[in-house]
């Protein structure tokens, strides 16, 4: 088994999702055996083919949202820490190191929130969670799978507070390189995630008023 799960959905942007990959392992201060890297595609993306990481377990579905996608990935990890990883995030010098430091000893479900460098930290958000299987097994999912892909990081939150699975960690930076903030260019996935907005809105309403059913 694994230490870390990285668990990566990606979509039309396989230049991107590459470099993304080699950076993260790279980086991560562990051996690659440690790292069990999941990049997770839709059978319906144009780009498919030109998708070309050597080292990689690639999971293939069809795939409707990028929360589908995530949660297919989860699936098949084998670490016993789970990171959602996305083609515009950036990491620091031996974050693997760091984060399996942060998890010493936690038994109990846990889910644990690093500082993106573009939200307050204290901003109800997930963007970059990390979670051990404890915390996924008794879940069932990584993303709320009645989300697409908006608000499903904020009901993450409210969901693992509830729960008293939530461990801070705003000493450690994961820079969300965001279009918002013109780190990224604007694309057709951006776009699309964002689409999404009404129904992660609806449904997260929706979830807060019966709160958070587990």
């Amino acid at each position: 088994m694994a230490l870390i799960s990285l668990v990566h959905p990606s979509r039309s942007r396989p230049k991107k999702a590459y470099e993304t990959a080699l950076k993260w392992v790279d980086k991560s201060g562990l051996d690659t055996k440690d790292i069990d890297y999941i990049l997770s595609l839709d059978s319906s993306d144009p780009m498919l083919k030109e998708y070309y990481l050597e080292w990689s377990c690639e999971e293939i579905n069809d795939n409707k949202s990028v929360v589908e996608a995530t949660n297919n990935a989860a699936k098949v990890s084998t670490g016993n820490i789970l990171i959602y990883l996305s083609d515009d995030f950036d990491c620091p010098e031996n974050w693997g190191l760091s984060v399996l430091k942060e998890f010493e000893g936690e038994n109990k479900p846990t889910l644990l929130k690093v500082d993106d460098c573009l939200q307050k930290f204290d901003v109800p958000v997930l963007t970059i969670p990390m979670m051990n299987r404890a915390l996924y097994e008794k879940l069932g999912y990584f993303w709320h799978p009645e989300y697409k892909s908006m608000f499903v990081d904020e009901d993450l939150y409210w969901t693992t507070r509830k729960l008293g699975a939530l461990k801070f960690a705003p000493h450690l930076k994961f820079e969300h390189q965001h279009v918002s903030v013109g780190k990224s260019p604007d694309d057709e996935t951006y776009r699309n995630s964002a689409k999404n907005w009404d129904q992660g809105k609806a449904l997260f309403a929706k979830r807060k008023a019966e709160g958070f059913p587990v």
